[in-house]
Order: structure tokens, then C-alpha cells, then sequence
């Protein structure tokens, strides 16, 4: 049976989608490649957080017997040495803390509210805040505990909560019923950031030095500028003092001698 998912494309998450068969065929089409051996642990991380691996010969019958006791499903694979079969179970989700980030998003609700039902009748409030936080992560959930007959009511809260495609859970408690309320959260698909290439960053530097340059060339010039322009304020400022002033006689153009004469007419 294929699959469109390829060794390289599973994760925690989407691993819990795969069937048996279909992990089968992934790990014999994987093996073609030859960069498996090198990705071989990191497949196997992948696939043993869900799955149970091993590898026999069919020769040994008590094994194979053993391994179809235990609900493996048993497939034929190309012969190395004595290993000529593999064995795969996919470990089921019997218990509520078997719940995880990873797999209660492909849980159905009906299963959720199953788990929630054979947890020794502890009901939603019974429930760590951590299994709760996890079932949240992929359901809205609403608890209420009401007497039997408001529960029950006709357009009570059973009523409005399944109009809104709720599925509901009633768990006695004495004379109350506690109501247990989920249904999915719409899926959004991440965004996965891919972080820039060394070129990229290596063009954006050059291209940023570039500027840099630019700017200080451009720099350069305007500080030119802005001294010149001070030195013709300073000119303008000059003429004008003249122009306000006309018997005002730079001091390098007066003669010595002039000094002499007046003091000798006094």
C-alpha cells in the first residue's frame, strides 16, 4: 500500500497518520536510497514514538507466533542474512494520559469523550490541567454541572451545545449530571521559518558595505558643502558690517605714520 508521505516527510505529528502497511512501504522504498543508512536514527526516533519495530526470520516459527499474538502485522521483506521479515504494531491510545500535543490532533472527538468516559469517572474536572491543556489544544471544550431535569430540559444546554456541533458526555454525580461538551478547533497550518541561505547573507552584507560607502561619500560631500556655505556667510556678515559702518578702516590698511601726525599737531 503507498503512501504520499516519504521517510523524509514525518514527524511527531504526522506519523500518528500512518497505518502499519503504510510504514511498510515507506521504510522498504527508504532503503533504496542510499542516504538512508545515514538518516536511519532519526527515522527510527520518529517512528518508535508511535510504532513497534522488529525485525526476525519467518523461519522462527515461535517468534512469528509470538509477534501475531501480540497484534503485530507481519510483512515480507527483501532477505538480509537471516532477517527476512518485519513485525509492526501501532501502539494504541488506551488511557487518557496516553494524550499528547503530538497525537490529540488526530484524535476524533468521539475517541476523546472515550477516554474522558473510562477515566474512573473522574469527568473533565477531574482531569490534570495538564491533560486538559492538551485536549484544548485541539478542541473547544465546555463543562457544566447541573441537576438531571435542568440538564435534560428541552432547549437546555444540551440542546444549544449539539445546534453548535457539539458532541456531549454525561457523567452522573448523585443527583447532577456533569456535562462535557467538545468539539474541534479548526486546523491551521504553521508557518515553518526557513532561515536564510550563507549567500544571501553573505550578498545582503556586501550590499549593505556598499550603501555604507555611498553614504559616506555622500557624507563627505554635503560636509563640503556646509563649509563653504559657512565661509560665504561669514563673507556676506563682513560686507554688511562695512555697509552699516563706512568709516570703519580695517586696521592693516592704516598707516604708522598717520599716528605720528596727529600726535604732533597736538
Amino acid at each position: 500500500m503507498s503512501t504520499k508521505l516519504k521517510l523524509d516527510d514525518l514527524n511527531k505529528g504526522n506519523i500518528w497518520t500512518v497505518s502499519e502497511s503504510e510504514l511498510n512501504h515507506m521504510l522498504q522504498q527508504g532503503k533504496k536510497d542510499e542516504s538512508f543508512a545515514d538518516y536511519e536514527t532519526h527515522y527510527m526516533n520518529i517512528i518508535n514514538s508511535v510504532f513497534d519495530v522488529v525485525y526476525f526470520s519467518r523461519s522462527d516459527e515461535e517468534r512469528l507466533a509470538q509477534l501475531e499474538s501480540q497484534n503485530y502485522d507481519i510483512f515480507s521483506i527483501p532477505e538480509e542474512g537471516d532477517i527476512n521479515a518485519i513485525a509492526i504494531r501501532k501502539r494504541q491510545i488506551n488511557r487518557i494520559n496516553d494524550l499528547t500535543l503530538e497525537n490529540i490532533s488526530y484524535m476524533q472527538p468521539e475517541a476523546v469523550l472515550k477516554l474522558i468516559e473510562e477515566n474512573m469517572g473522574t469527568g473533565w474536572q477531574g482531569l490534570s490541567l495538564a491533560i486538559q491543556d492538551i485536549i484544548e489544544s485541539a478542541f473547544y471544550v465546555d463543562c457544566s454541572v447541573l441537576p438531571a431535569a435542568a440538564m435534560h430540559r428541552a432547549g437546555g444546554i444540551i440542546d444549544r451545545r449539539k445546534a453548535d456541533g457539539y458532541l456531549a458526555l454525561e457523567v452522573a454525580r448523585g443527583n447532577w449530571i456533569e456535562g462535557i461538551f467538545i468539539k474541534p478547533k479548526p486546523k491551521i497550518e504553521k508557518i515553518h521559518f526557513s532561515s536564510p541561505s550563507m549567500s544571501d547573507k553573505a550578498g545582503r552584507d556586501m550590499d549593505e558595505e556598499d550603501n555604507d560607502d555611498e553614504m559616506d561619500d555622500d557624507d563627505m560631500e554635503e560636509e563640503d558643502d556646509n563649509l563653504n556655505s559657512r565661509d560665504d556667510i561669514d563673507q556676506d556678515d563682513d560686507d554688511e558690517m562695512d555697509e552699516k559702518d563706512p568709516n570703519f578702516e580695517d586696521l592693516e590698511n592704516i598707516d604708522a605714520a598717520d599716528f605720528e601726525e596727529t600726535e604732533e599737531e597736538e
